[in-house]
């Protein structure tokens, strides 16, 4: 029991590509490429650890950590990225729940090391992104407090309602829905729409049957 890795990376050479990093560890090393095939290795396999690549869940990887430590604690978490991050973005994974974070472009030490190491259960993280975490007035707003009003645009949006739509439900302005919906994307950092969805499953701020 608690006798395995998962490897979840949407590219499969990637994950490849990290599993032949991990030739130390005494345990079996298995990879998910979405996240249904991630759901069901970690009921099957009981991992001791995740290795999560940073853009697995595009930009609401955080949100999707703190869903997984929230369904089973004793499975720890160590995000990946095969480029560089900034230190402000790695600090939220740890905040969210993760306990390591690496690039596999780090040359200060011996990459190799720093997987094995991981995968025994010693943590690992940059200097920078160390140095930012012990930071007293660090605040990554995982948890963003949405207004009733932003709530029921929300709830609408992931619906699948067009501006005219929500504004014809709410007697509201299309400007007006618009105005919320950008200042919604501020807050949660994302670009697109299909995000907030993501978004909000994940944080239960809508259900999945609320869309069917």
């Amino acid at each position: 029991m608690w006798n395995s890795v998962i490897i979840a990376s949407n590219a499969s050479f990637l994950a490849d590509a990290l599993r032949e990093k991990l030739s130390d560890v005494s345990f079996k090393v298995f990879i998910a490429t979405n996240e249904n095939e991630l759901n069901e290795k970690m009921k099957s396999h009981y991992p001791r650890y995740i290795f999560l690549e940073n853009c697995f869940f595009g930009i609401a990887t955080d949100i999707f950590i703190q869903g997984i430590v929230k369904r089973n604690s004793n499975i720890r978490i160590a995000v990946w990225t095969v480029s560089e991050i900034k230190p402000f973005i790695a600090a939220r994974y740890i905040v969210a729940g993760a306990e390591s974070f690496f690039s596999l472009r780090d040359t200060c030490r011996n990459i190799e090391t720093i997987i094995n190491q991981i995968a025994e259960g010693r943590h690992y993280c940059p200097a920078n992104v160390e140095m930012l975490l012990e930071k007293e007035n660090f605040n990554p707003e995982i948890n963003i407090n949405f207004t009733n009003r932003e709530l029921q645009i929300i709830k609408h949006l992931a619906s699948g309602k067009d501006y005219l739509e929500i504004s014809q439900c709410l007697s509201l302005s299309i400007n007006t829905i618009i105005y919320h919906k950008n200042n919604i994307l501020r807050k949660i950092g994302i670009k697109k729409n299909i995000d907030i969805l993501r978004y909000t499953l994940l944080q239960e701020i809508i259900q999945k049957e609320d869309l069917e």
